[in-house]
């Protein structure tokens, strides 16, 4: 599973270096988990997209760790993303991995995702997500809440 991960991961990040929109955000997570506590979350995240008019396809990569002292968890992501100009602001669709990291264990699994951006300039947009986690292995799924910033160079 690992070297899948990692063959992912250069998969998605190597195509993100040609790309034509390279990005830099950061967010606030809220997740809920089927069955456990809620937590916050800070995340970093970077990405890159290639234009195809009206649509857009890319990857992103982030990494969070717990908001709060006494969090418990961090969380990684590899994701495919795509979006849509919708006018006022622009749709978006993700699929990818997710390894948690919580009590000295890691926890691999997959995630889907759907959201929008809204632009404040040229180079700023702010994002808001919902994204679920199917965690397999670590039993209990997470629903996660985002808001965000996101600057484009």
């Amino acid at each position: 599973m690992q070297k899948t991960a990692l063959t992912l991961a250069v998969a998605l990040l190597g195509t993100a270096v040609q790309a034509q929109d390279v990005y830099l955000g950061v967010t606030v997570d809220y997740g809920m988990p089927k069955s456990g506590d809620n937590q916050a979350a800070a995340s970093l995240l970077a990405g890159g997209s290639y234009d195809l008019g009206l649509a857009a396809i890319g990857a992103e990569a982030e990494y969070g760790a717990a908001a709060i002292f006494g969090g418990d968890y961090s969380t990684a992501r590899l994701r495919a993303i795509g979006s849509f100009d919708l006018g006022e602001f622009t749709g978006l669709a993700s699929i990818g991995g997710t390894r948690f990291g919580a009590d000295s264990q890691s926890y691999m699994g997959y995630n889907l995702g759907i959201g929008a951006q809204f632009s404040i300039s040229n180079a700023l947009e702010v994002r808001g997500e919902l994204i679920r986690d199917f965690m397999d292995d670590f039993g209990s799924d997470v629903i996660t809440t985002r808001v965000g910033a996101v600057y484009s160079f």
